[in-house]
């Protein structure tokens, strides 16, 4: 790997793909799924590069992880357009034995 590919790095490592199933795998090592904090069952996007390569990020934040929840919802809020706005819903009186 050349040094401009290694810029921003804080971790490299290798793994083999393996078949399986009709798909091809790579196992994520213990060390980088603590580090980019994946656990079982966390969604991913999977982008590939003009170069080639493969880039993995979590689909949503980790409900812990603060920085990324803030990013999230700033991202959120820059797509929120002039003149949008909440609203409240209205609901009709109780007419059964509903408890509210």
């Amino acid at each position: 790997m050349n040094q401009e590919h290694k810029k921003g790095l804080i971790y490299m490592t290798t793994a083999t793909v393996r078949k399986w199933g009709n798909s091809l795998a790579v196992r994520i090592p213990q060390e980088v799924s603590e580090l980019v904090k994946f656990a079982e069952g966390v969604e991913v996007e999977m982008s590939v590069s003009k170069n080639k390569e493969i880039l993995l990020r979590p689909a949503y934040p980790v409900a812990d992880d603060q920085e990324a929840l803030r990013k999230h919802f700033l991202l959120l809020r820059s797509r929120c357009k002039p003149g949008m706005a909440t609203h409240e819903e209205t609901f009709a009186e109780p007419m059964g034995d509903e408890i509210i």
